[in-house]
């Protein structure tokens, strides 16, 4: 039978999760692939994943593989997977067994390029915490247009997407491969390829918080600042090679506003957190824009983009290369107000970002 859908998971050292992840995926569906892409693992996460593929054949596949980080298991299961849609679900995470079904049979009726779905953010006790949802109706379709400049369209996650494969096969569509954070990139230029958006209004994913060693914590983002700056460079790269594809069009907004608060989150952490090694990261980070994106370059140090009470911070920096006490506190409060705003905008089930234009 021909596949419905390839659900890829990139899994590295997932002992402790990942047979949870993948009974949820446990449906009696011929139409459905999921690959296990075990990235070098040292402990057990092979094994277990092999034990799944014996006992149900006709829906898992491992592919064991040499350590690349997340990109490159994305890469690998794009160019294995073999049905008509595909979506990624991390190996520390799980999706609604019941609504995964429904919406199996939701993916039947549908045609669209790109299908959204609500999500659940559970605690590592796998409470749910809260639902993130679209409301756009059910079974609602519509063209790209009449969305990609909505705040809960701009303010997606990786989690609510499901992809026509077809699509990025013929962008010739990769991640950055050896490094973390490359999540940002399943959201971004993919979307330039998107005509029609169809909805399905119930959580299938459940994305896990608060894990131990979770890359989202803020001591280990700060540890893998270099993974950031690298993929936000990409990010750029990519942007500027299909320029020309989306200029002035509706997604070029679209891109913007996932683009620019990653990157001005990269200055403002960097600023707040200034160091000699920081200063360096930094100088060579926005050297390195420039001679990548001059339009990118420009935008994140203009004034409408980057100020605080008035002040362009990163104009300011760009020709004084130095941060003094008073910029480091007006900089500080700016980076909680960013926090806090997250955290409320959160809290009312929208995931909204607060807006770069101040």
């Amino acid at each position: 039978m021909e596949k419905l859908l390839t659900i890829v998971v990139p899994a590295y050292n997932m002992e402790k999760y990942l047979s949870y992840c993948l009974d949820s995926l446990c449906v009696n569906q011929d139409n459905l692939e999921v690959l296990v892409i075990n990235d070098g693992s040292k402990d057990t996460t092979s094994d277990i994943a092999h034990q799944y593929m014996e006992q149900y054949p006709h829906i898992f596949r491992v592919i064991d593989k040499a350590n690349g980080n997340y990109g490159s298991c994305v890469n690998r299961g794009l160019t294995e997977a073999k049905g008509k849609y595909i979506k990624i679900l991390d190996a520390d995470d799980s999706f609604d067994t019941e609504n995964f079904k429904d919406f199996l049979a939701f993916l039947e009726k549908t045609d669209a390029d790109l299908v959204l779905s609500d999500f659940a953010v559970v605690d590592p006790e796998r409470r749910i915490r809260k639902i993130i949802r679209y409301d756009v109706g059910k079974g609602y379709s519509f063209g790209i247009d009449e969305v990609c400049n909505t705040d809960v369209f701009k303010n997606m996650q990786m989690h609510a997407v499901t992809y026509r494969r077809e699509n990025l096969l013929k962008l010739g569509y990769k991640q950055t491969e050896g490094i973390s954070y490359t999540d940002q990139q399943w959201i971004f230029i993919p979307m330039t390829t998107i005509k029609s958006v169809s909805y399905f209004n119930r959580y299938v994913y459940k994305y896990l918080v608060g894990r131990a060693g979770q890359t989202m914590n803020p001591e280990v983002r700060l540890r893998s600042m270099d993974h950031t700056l690298r993929c936000a460079l990409d990010m750029a790269k990519v942007y500027e090679l299909y320029k020309p594809l989306f200029e002035g069009n509706p997604i070029q907004e679209y891109l913007h506003a996932r683009i620019i608060p990653f990157i001005k989150e990269i200055y403002v952490s960097s600023l707040t957190h200034y160091d000699r090694k920081t200063k360096k990261l930094l100088t060579d980070f926005d050297n390195n824009l420039k001679e990548t994106s001059k339009d990118i370059h420009e935008l994140i140090g203009s004034k409408r983009v980057s100020s605080f009470k008035g002040f362009a911070y990163i104009d300011y920096w760009r020709n004084h290369k130095d941060v003094n006490k008073e910029m480091v506190k007006l900089l500080s409060r700016m980076y909680l107000l960013m926090l806090r705003m997250k955290r409320v905008s959160k809290t009312k089930n929208k995931m909204a970002l607060p807006s770069f234009f101040n």
